[in-house]
C-alpha cells in the first residue's frame, strides 16, 4: 500500500514542490466549475423541471435545446481553461495576487454549486 508520504514524493518529482499549490488550485477550479457546476445545474433543472430557474440566459438556451449541450459546452470550456492555466503556469505565477485570484474563482464556483443545490432542494420541498 502506498503511503501519503510516498504519493507526495511522486507528486513533487513530477511537478516540483512550489508548483503543487498552483496545480492543486487549477485542479480545484476544474473540479468545482466542471463537475460540481454541471451536476448541480442538472439537479436544479431536474427538480424544477424547466430551465426557467437558471439565471444565465446562455445556459437556459442550452438546457432548452438539449441538456447534453450544457455538458459538452462546460466540459470544453473547463478543459480548455485548465490546460491553458497549466501551460501558462509561469506567466500566471508572475502576476501579483495570482493565489487570491485562483482561490476566489474556486470560492465563487462553490457558491454557484451551493446556489444550484438550494434551488433544487427548494423546488423539491
Amino acid at each position: 500500500m502506498v503511503t501519503t508520504r510516498g504519493r507526495a514524493a511522486v507528486w513533487e518529482r513530477a511537478f516540483g514542490r512550489q508548483v503543487t499549490e498552483y496545480v492543486a488550485l487549477v485542479y480545484a477550479l476544474v473540479l468545482v466549475w466542471g463537475l460540481g457546476d454541471v451536476v448541480s445545474t442538472y439537479f436544479a433543472y431536474a427538480a424544477v423541471g424547466t430551465p426557467a430557474a437558471e439565471s444565465n440566459p446562455w445556459i437556459q438556451v442550452l438546457l432548452s435545446i438539449h441538456p447534453l449541450a450544457l455538458l459538452a459546452l462546460k466540459a470544453a470550456v473547463v478543459l480548455y481553461a485548465g490546460v491553458v492555466l497549466l501551460a501558462c503556469r509561469e506567466t500566471v505565477k508572475q502576476a501579483p495576487g495570482w493565489r487570491i485570484w485562483l482561490s476566489a474563482v474556486v470560492v465563487v464556483g462553490v457558491f454557484v454549486v451551493v446556489n444550484n443545490l438550494l434551488v433544487g432542494l427548494v423546488a423539491l420541498a
